[in-house]
């Protein structure tokens, strides 16, 4: 069971509170005594999940603090008592800040991701530099795909993190994990993109090469395909025509 799975099994027996739309952003006392409050939210989510959760907590402002646990991020009062799973809005400053807070985390791992194991179809003069989670079994993924001459034409660099779904030894990985141990693997995941299948020689490398994406996308919680980062931590989930997103990079701001 995933950790949201777990946190709607137990919602109304440990009476959490999700955030709905807006939490009104009264300045509160500052944090104090950081270390035992962290301890106490600490204690709280090991109760509610299990101590082999892998929680990090951080104050992230006066009202807030910041939880990541398996890959999840979210927000808990400062004594653990109630957990925000939602999106959280500062009514004062109009800023989402749960968006922002993720931004901030896909910022950070963008920064660190080794895009050396990522199937990258550069534009000869790179303007911009999109990551595209994508899976062959798409539609909307293989429909992305078709405009990829014309983002490189843009000056718009696009490196893949192919997520599909099904583990080692599955069709679905078995055909797009070929793809990458192609000797062209750009020409053959353009053939896999436009009919859905591929067929060809698989080696050990090439398997390890696509569980390292299927990884990378798991660090930044994306399941969802196409999903499109942007290099300033933005996402966007689902199709976009080549010209809204060459648009949307244009006013983009490098993180």
């Amino acid at each position: 069971m995933s950790l949201l799975n777990k946190f709607i099994t137990l919602l109304f027996t440990l009476s959490l509170f999700l955030s709905a739309a807006f939490v009104h952003s009264e300045t509160l006392k500052p944090f104090t005594n950081q270390n035992q409050q962290i301890a106490k939210i600490k204690q709280a989510l090991f109760e509610l999940l299990g101590k082999e959760t892998k929680v990090t907590i951080e104050p992230y402002n006066n009202d807030f603090y910041l939880v990541i646990a398996n890959n999840q991020q979210f927000f808990s009062s400062s004594d653990g008592k109630y957990l925000y799973l939602g999106q959280v809005i500062d009514t004062q400053s109009k800023i989402n800040i749960t968006e922002a807070a993720q931004k901030l985390q896909r910022l950070s791992l963008l920064n660190e991701l080794p895009r050396d194991v990522l199937l990258s179809y550069k534009a000869k003069q790179q303007k911009h530099l999109i990551t595209v989670f994508t899976d062959i079994d798409c539609p909307f993924c293989r429909k992305l795909h078709q405009s990829i001459d014309i983002l490189n034409q843009q000056g718009v660099t696009i490196d893949y993190v192919m997520i599909p779904r099904g583990v080692k030894g599955s069709a679905a990985f078995n055909k797009t994990a070929a793809a990458l141990c192609a000797k062209r693997p750009q020409f053959a995941m353009n053939s896999a993109m436009y009919s859905g299948k591929y067929e060809g020689e698989i080696t050990e490398n090439c398997n390890q090469q696509l569980q390292a994406q299927q990884k990378i996308a798991a660090q930044f919680g994306f399941t969802a395909t196409p999903t499109i980062l942007l290099e300033n931590g933005e996402a966007i989930s689902g199709l976009i025509s080549p010209s809204d997103l060459v648009a949307r990079l244009k006013t983009v701001q490098k993180g």
